[in-house]
């Protein structure tokens, strides 16, 4: 049997960007759909994104570094005096109160990594390297070992988190591929960080294990996003506007958060809804 595959990461939220990704994969001819993690936050997707999703039926479904990252929050591990961890910890707030319980236990308890073989090519798929969720060392311009680490023994090795769709290869030739980012593409370069385009590739896997690599861009309304998140009350949203609107983000903006946190007086309000 022919697969052709849609591969697709880091939805972080965006609910039209990846409804936009999911008519083009079903244009296209998609038979088999692997997500390589980061659904949520800071977007107003939340059950009916997690619904969606489940509706694909996935043959891979992996959870990244920003569900560890709500995963500890919800644990009580979250510093307060951090205007960083006070804006994902009101976002975690958000999701909580919006995505069935038994959804966000399937989701914490998803891998950051596996494995699958598709008519004999052995594929390992990670949000970042198999071991840890984070990190910077699978950014496109990082060091060759970086990437013979992520390919192990496998034939292909497909990765997310960085949010740019790469292909090259390992040192030994092993083919090496990111989707690119669903909900919030990025590119250091500034021409090109323009095209905020939804990001995910198809591959198609012949009946003898030959591979083809189609990187898609898919654009989809803006303006239509931003208004969902403002019908859904998402918190932040004019920082959600702003992302939307230029790529860019601000988890680590700490001057503005913390302006914007006592505006809203977000400190107080997280502190209490997880009992610190």
């Amino acid at each position: 049997m022919i697969h052709k595959i849609a591969v697709f990461s880091d939805v972080h939220g965006n609910v039209s960007a990846l409804d936009a990704v999911l008519r083009d994969a079903k244009q296209n001819g998609a038979t088999d759909y692997w997500f390589l993690g980061d659904l949520f936050l800071p977007g107003p997707g939340a059950e009916q994104l997690y619904k969606t999703v489940e509706s694909l039926h996935p043959a891979v479904w992996l959870q990244g570094n920003w569900e560890q990252e709500i995963d500890s929050i919800v644990k009580g591990e979250a510093d307060f005096d951090d205007p960083s961890e006070v804006y994902l910890s009101r976002l975690t707030e958000y999701l909580i109160n919006n995505l069935d319980s038994k959804h966000y236990q399937e989701l914490i308890q998803r891998p950051i990594s596996t494995t699958i073989t598709v008519n004999g090519l052995n594929f390992g798929l990670s949000h970042n390297q198999a071991e840890r969720s984070t990190g910077h060392d699978l950014f496109p311009a990082e060091a060759q070992v970086n990437f013979d680490h992520l390919a192990g023994d496998k034939d292909v090795l497909l990765y997310g988190h960085t949010h740019q769709q790469v292909m090259r290869t390992s040192s030994k030739g092993q083919l090496i591929v990111n989707p690119g980012a669903t909900g919030q593409p990025y590119s250091p370069y500034a021409k090109l960080m323009a095209d905020q385009r939804a990001c995910y590739t198809i591959l198609t896997v012949d009946d003898e294990g030959r591979i083809d690599v189609s990187f898609k861009k898919i654009s989809y309304d803006i303006d239509e996003e931003i208004k969902l998140a403002q019908d859904l009350n998402l918190p932040y949203i004019h920082l959600y506007k702003h992302l939307r609107k230029t790529g860019f983000t601000v988890t680590h903006d700490q001057k503005l958060l913390k302006k914007v946190n006592a505006e809203y007086n977000y400190g107080q309000e997280v502190r209490k809804f997880f009992n610190k």
